[in-house]
């Protein structure tokens, strides 16, 4: 069936031919002039409705602003801030320390087996020094306690020297701390006294101090004046006194001044090489049982030493002091010999070439 074109309005043809021609057409000028209309008040009621938007939300009107209220927000946003970075500080702080843990534990871990050793060995040392420290503190709280206060002072070994003299030299006292005496300044102290040759102290715990002397003994004399001074072997002068004491050997012919002769002091180095000449001639003059009898010794010519025997009337003239083993026994003849004579002895020769003889006095 063949397909039938439809017709067109004939008011569509004719507004067409219209439009073609010039022609005004009414119908379509109502037409725009309505779309224009709805168009200007649409935009007239969108208009409105953006300037209600400055005073309503919706239909509600905005509360007025609460300043007291704003501020509190304020605050409250600047605590969390700083509560914030509190919590980030703490974090980078604990952050730190773990890495330092692990770069400490990674240093260990590196460390040799001598350095460990070694780090051991110094930990052992301050522990030990720690302890001694404390061990030494309670140790000197315990000493300087009562308890070790001296209640007894005794002396041993003196003979001239008289035991109260002694410890009033010594300084030391009862109620004393018995670790508070010095050994040194006592020892100088008591030793001030020429007779006390050597001292010991002795603490005797808990409260006892013993105190021992060894003292110097008079071996001879000096003639000094109207006085005597009294010296040891080793030519310290002891003692100067008026008063002589019997058996001990007389000295003379000494170079040493009056001016140094004083009681501590001692012979100068001239007299000091005579006095052991002098010890030994009495030591053979003993050995032959003859020293008891010398009564004095006259050093006044080195190269001729003399010996005077007052029980016997002798002298003896020695010469130096050499061949005394020779010369002794000699003396011990003669004087065996000439018993009941007075005079002189003569053993000061070259025995190599003379005889020693005895020369009577007349």
């Amino acid at each position: 069936m063949p397909k039938v074109k439809k017709k067109k309005n004939s008011n569509y043809i004719k507004n067409k031919s219209a439009k073609k021609e010039g022609i005004f057409n009414f119908n379509e000028q109502v037409v725009e002039n309505n779309k224009k209309t709805k168009t200007a008040s649409k935009k007239k009621n969108t208009k409105k409705v953006i300037d209600n938007e400055d005073h309503f939300i919706g239909t509600k009107e905005l509360p007025p602003i609460n300043k007291k209220k704003l501020e509190k927000i304020k605050r409250q946003k600047i605590k969390e801030k700083r509560t914030k970075e509190k919590e980030l500080y703490q974090i980078q702080k604990r952050q730190e320390e773990l890495r330092k843990k692990r770069a400490k534990k990674n240093k260990k871990a590196r460390l040799t087996e001598k350095q460990i050793k070694r780090n051991k060995r110094i930990k052992l040392i301050l522990k030990i020094f720690i302890l001694i420290t404390v061990l030494l503190g309670i140790a000197i709280y315990f000493i300087l306690s009562p308890i070790f206060n001296i209640k007894n002072i005794t002396v041993e070994g003196n003979a001239q020297i008289s035991s109260e003299q002694i410890i009033s030299l010594s300084k030391i006292q009862k109620d004393m701390n018995l670790f508070k005496v010095s050994n040194k300044d006592t020892i100088n102290y008591i030793k001030e006294n020429p007779y006390i040759k050597k001292v010991e102290i002795k603490r005797i715990l808990p409260g006892t101090i013993k105190i021992n002397i060894e003292e110097r003994v008079v071996s001879f004399m000096l003639v000094y004046g109207s006085s005597y001074a009294y010296i040891d072997t080793q030519g310290y002068i002891l003692e100067i006194s008026a008063n002589i004491k019997e058996g001990i050997p007389k000295i003379t012919g000494y170079t040493t001044s009056e001016e140094e002769i004083n009681s501590g002091s001692r012979l100068n180095d001239d007299d000091l090489d005579k006095l052991n000449d002098v010890l030994k001639i009495m030591s053979e003059a003993k050995k032959n049982e003859i020293n008891a009898l010398i009564t004095t010794i006259n050093v006044e010519d080195k190269n001729n030493y003399s010996l005077y025997l007052e029980s016997e009337q002798k002298t003896v003239y020695l010469g130096d002091s050499s061949m005394l083993d020779t010369k002794m026994p000699y003396v011990k003849i003669i004087l065996d010999k000439e018993k009941d004579h007075a005079g002189e002895i003569f053993v000061n020769m070259d025995l190599n070439e003379k005889n020693p003889f005895f020369r009577e006095k007349v």
